[in-house]
């Protein structure tokens, strides 16, 4: 072994047979001419500087292994050779560091190198000393991302990441939507921390508002109650711009003006709000007879105006209720020179959209007409009415059926069936069934269901206060789930 050691030491640059070392101490002088080591064969590796040993343009093996301390002896070599062969395998000592990159050194010829390479594999244990196999299995706790280095050019500074992926997932967790806007506050976070209020609600209604008036004790309000007003909160959902909502059937008969007058005031009613209802059916409908008739101007009327410029201008053109709920009549159909058309609906919505939250569109019953058309262009909402009898129950399966293949399947998710008893007494149709088929195309709780009304039947004015109360509260679970999309983003 020792043999092969001092072969590498006696290679001359002539002869090329190994030649004695030079000891730095014998010679004299401090520096040593630098060796130039030999240029990459066809398969060896590209030369690795390494800027902690090698000089600026010093090319570094990384391949050979490490170059003995300076000043060592030459017996002092051999004897840790002789240690090596005697103990193939010695034991890393405890607190050594492992050496993770050895700093090579130039040998002066392949024969030379292929010597010490056996010298070292002999010497260092395999568990320690081999390099990193580059098919390991990955480490089990993520290393932390460099920071970003800097580039100064021009005088300005220039961040580049070397971990684009970390940064992206940084920056996106960093985005806040608008509803987490202030959600890193201690005040904010107080709004979501539920308080149990000291005094309860009484009860308006049955036996609990009974027992409160006679006993002065207090149980809160009913279930009935708590429904009812979690109903309220969903109608009075902010709307987005000026929201359109159509009622509609194929059928005659099937009570819509009346379904559109009573949705009309309760929204109007519970919201507040300005509501509009226009009578857009072609064939001269009759919403203003249904909600009581004030004004004797109509549509066309409106549209003649060329100088409205503000609520009152086109108050002035309109009829309202008890409820508040206003209505534009259209013209009447005995003086009337065309039907309404399709221009007459845009014309309308474009100028009654600046001053009113909600718009209800009373259409007629065919939707192959302009009017009907160009409703169902731009409205957000819409309800078909159907009578509840298996004659209704077609038409109203027919115009789901023609909405979904005339393109209006975005529409389909936000209407609603109304299934309407215009008559007393108990259809010749399985209402529970009939529900469960319309929900099968349009979402749950979309489908309501109303009972028979003598103050509907009766055909005058209709008085929100003079309806029945279950039919009172399907009109308001129609309006809490037609809100349900005033704050959806990706309606018309």
């Amino acid at each position: 072994m020792s043999a092969d050691y001092d072969s590498l030491f006696k290679s001359g640059p002539d002869d090329g047979k190994p030649g004695p070392p030079v000891d730095p101490a014998e010679s004299g002088s401090s520096s040593a001419p630098p060796v130039t080591p030999p240029a990459p064969g066809p398969g060896s590796p590209p030369p690795v500087l390494d800027p902690a040993t090698s000089g600026p343009h010093q090319p570094v093996d990384v391949s050979a292994p490490p170059a003995p301390p300076v000043g060592a002896s030459r017996h002092a070599v051999q004897s840790a050779t002789e240690q090596t062969d005697e103990t193939p395998k010695p034991q890393l000592p405890p607190g050594m560091p492992v050496r993770q990159a050895p700093q090579a050194w130039p040998t002066p010829n392949p024969a030379a190198r292929r010597n010490i390479e056996s010298w070292d594999q002999a010497a260092a244990p395999a568990t320690a000393f081999d390099k990193p196999d580059s098919a390991a299995a990955p480490m089990t706790r993520p290393v932390p991302p460099p920071p970003a280095t800097e580039h100064f050019t021009e005088g300005r500074t220039e961040v580049v990441s070397v971990w684009p992926l970390m940064d992206a997932l940084a920056a996106s967790q960093g985005q806040n939507s608008a509803a987490q806007i202030g959600s890193h506050r201690a005040i904010d976070a107080l709004s979501h921390v539920g308080v149990k209020t000291a005094v309860k609600a009484p009860s308006q209604r049955g036996w609990r508002h009974v027992l409160y008036l006679m006993t002065r004790i207090n149980l809160g309000l009913s279930p009935d109650e708590v429904y009812e007003l979690d109903l309220m909160t969903r109608v009075r959902r902010t709307a987005r711009d000026s929201y359109q909502i159509g009622v509609l059937g194929l059928k005659g008969g099937v009570g819509k003006t009346a379904v559109t007058v009573a949705l009309g005031s309760v929204l109007s009613k519970v919201r507040g709000d300005r509501i509009l209802a226009i009578d857009a059916d072609p064939d001269g409908g009759n919403l203003t007879d249904r909600s009581g008739k004030q004004s004797a101007a109509s549509v066309m009327d409106l549209l003649a105006d060329k100088n409205l410029a503000r609520y009152n201008d086109i108050r002035a053109y309109t009829s309202m209720n008890a409820s508040n709920l206003e209505v534009l009549a259209s013209q009447e159909y005995s003086v009337a020179r065309r039907a309404f058309a399709a221009e007459d609906w845009e014309g309308a919505t474009s100028v009654v959209s600046r001053y009113y939250n909600l718009v209800l569109a009373d259409c007629g019953a065919g939707l192959f007409h302009p009017a009907t058309r160009s409703v169902l262009s731009t409205v957000s909402g819409l309800v078909i009415v159907a009578s509840a009898s298996l004659d209704g129950a077609r038409q109203a399966a027919i115009t789901l059926d023609w909405l979904r293949q005339n393109g209006y399947q975005d529409l389909l998710a936000r209407s609603c069936v109304v299934i309407n008893h215009v008559t007393p007494g108990k259809p010749n149709i399985d209402v529970k069934d009939l529900v469960a088929q319309f929900e099968r195309h349009i979402p749950e709780g979309r489908v309501i269901v109303l009972p028979w009304d003598k103050h509907i039947a009766a055909g005058t004015e209709i008085s929100l206060d003079l309806l029945d109360d279950t039919f009172q509260r399907r009109i308001l679970e129609l309006a809490a789930a037609l809100s349900d999309d005033f704050e959806r983003i990706d309606r018309r």
